[in-house]
């Protein structure tokens, strides 16, 4: 510390802002949680598996789906998730919570991260740069609109993105304080808890980059990092010892299988991640080509050499997968969000490029013209108005505001983009339009309501696509009607089905080619 004291004020600023920051992300991220019901997929599964695995007193260290071993994931969400469902009960918004919270970790870590890449600046400007960079990743990252919805979501895909985080910062500032390894190691043991065969992915990262820096990890490093390793290499080992062969599904078929093969029916290419990412990345997204270039022309520095050596990284875990989800494209933002930090810090700085403050002003005019269309010609539920608004409002106030002469005028175009920005985000939560996904199938909890005043012993038949949030709020599995026999369908029992059920009859009044529940009398 200098005699100025200028070493506990940075102290001080390190330790708060990314307090702040985590703070202002819940704010953004936490209301209306549960106003929506779990989605299919995977919300449905991740709730029954936590609940399976927390209920049982013996085994509650691997994962069950009901009564039977499920073998494609660690169980790493799961304990927790079945801990706040048993301590608050299972509504949605209970079984989001722990994995929102996990997401938004993201935030401050990506703020660590841009810090730790140049850990000593050389004077105060250079520091305060610095934390301008870093801060602009984080609030990009707070406010894309992929990276907060798929947060809210009970889901792994969130937490793994601030594990590989964790993983990385800890990587990074180990550099000068060894002992960080240990948050670098306890990161990767996250990873292992969740998508094991991804840490191979994000340790070959760290690896190609280091070899590119010249820059090998100091011994004690190594000791620390193997000790943070050593809760998920721990569960791992004990869960081969437990399941045998068995437990290898998970890193096989379940895991590296999905670059070469197609698993279910998700087939896709490189195509899919390309597209989420270009549907979802605005308004941002327009500082990327400033980012890029930035980072190009510091590709001879720490800063330059992590930015693009993690976009090319995840771009090539993701991309090359036969299998393609639409939430694979999730580990893309944080590396988008580092290099778009640097395009904002740029734009705020200097208030050049100048393009950059019409694009925003125009995307806040199709924002304002979008809105207008959908309230003149399309029912007002089909689209958030109020969110389109605001976006909208904010962009074009904003976008001026940062092509402004000084410097506190370009302030405050950020401060409104900002929050237009997270008022529009809010309106969408609220308007329960934000998991649109919903639209695409039918609701479950009528039926499940149905289901659950049935006895414990009836029998249920699901005819039809695997629904895992009907069994979830049902409170029962479901047998699929591929794999009831005979003696089953002579039996008394229940179907759920969109279809006219002979010798059955209709639980409850619904629409004609609606799903329903029916009761199927024992055949003589």
């Amino acid at each position: 510390m200098n005699p100025n004291g200028t070493g506990v004020v940075s102290g001080r600023r390190a330790a708060v802002t990314p307090l702040l920051l985590w703070s202002l992300t819940l704010l953004l991220w936490l209301p209306w949680l549960g106003n929506q019901p779990l989605r299919d997929w995977d919300e449905g599964l991740v709730a029954t598996v936590s609940r399976s695995t927390v209920s049982r007193s013996t085994d509650g260290l691997l994962a069950f789906k009901w009564e039977a071993a499920y073998l494609n994931k660690p169980p790493g969400l799961h304990w927790l998730i079945g801990g706040a469902v048993q301590h608050f009960g299972e509504a949605d918004g209970v079984v989001r919570l722990v994995p929102c919270l996990l997401s938004s970790l993201a935030v401050p870590l990506i703020y660590w991260l841009r810090c730790g890449l140049n850990p000593t600046p050389a004077t105060p400007d250079a520091r305060r740069q610095r934390d301008r960079r870093a801060l602009m990743a984080a609030l990009i990252l707070m406010t894309l609109l992929p990276m907060a919805r798929h947060g809210r979501l009970a889901m792994l895909d969130g937490t793994l993105v601030s594990c590989s985080l964790l993983l990385w910062s800890g990587w990074i500032t180990s550099r000068t304080t060894p002992w960080h390894a240990l948050l670098a190691g306890l990161g990767g043991s996250g990873v292992l808890l969740l998508k094991p065969p991804a840490l191979l992915g994000f340790l070959l990262i760290a690896l190609a980059i280091s070899l590119w820096e010249r820059r090998p990890w100091r011994t004690p490093a190594l000791g620390w990092f193997g000790l943070g390793l050593l809760p998920g290499i721990g569960w791992h080992g004990w869960h081969l010892h437990q399941r045998g062969a068995d437990a290898l599904v998970m890193w096989g078929g379940q895991g590296l299988g999905r670059i070469t093969e197609v698993v279910g029916e998700n087939q896709g290419a490189w195509v899919m991640p390309i597209t989420e990412v270009l549907e979802g990345g605005w308004p941002w997204l327009l500082l990327l080509p400033t980012g890029l270039a930035w980072a190009w022309r510091h590709r001879q520095q720490s800063s330059g050499r992590w930015e693009l050596g993690l976009l090319i990284g995840s771009a090539a875990l993701v991309l090359p997968l036969r299998t393609q989800l639409p939430w694979y494209s999730h580990l893309l933002w944080a590396p988008i969000a580092l290099l778009c930090g640097e395009g904002l810090a740029q734009l705020l700085q200097t208030g050049k490029p100048r393009w950059l403050s019409w694009g925003f002003q125009l995307l806040g005019v199709l924002s304002l013209v979008l809105a207008g269309l959908t309230s003149l010609f399309a029912s007002s539920n089909q689209l958030p108005i109020a969110a389109l608004l605001l976006a909208g409002l904010g962009l074009l106030i904003g976008g001026a505001g940062l092509r402004g002469a000084s410097l506190r005028s370009r302030h405050r175009g950020l401060v409104a983009v900002l929050v237009g920005w997270g008022l529009a985000l809010l309106m969408l939560w609220q308007s329960q339009l934000w998991l649109w996904e919903l639209n695409e199938s039918w609701d479950p909890r009528p039926i499940a309501g149905q289901i659950r005043q049935l006895p414990e012993d009836a029998v249920v038949v699901l005819k039809g696509p695997t629904r895992p949030s009907l069994g979830w709020y049902a409170g029962r599995e479901l047998r699929r009607s591929s794999e009831t026999d005979s003696d089953t369908s002579a039996n008394e029992h229940w179907r759920v089905s969109r279809q006219q059920e002979s010798d059955c009859d209709k639980v409850g009044a619904t629409q004609e080619g609606d799903w329903a529940l029916w009761h199927c009398p024992a055949t003589p």
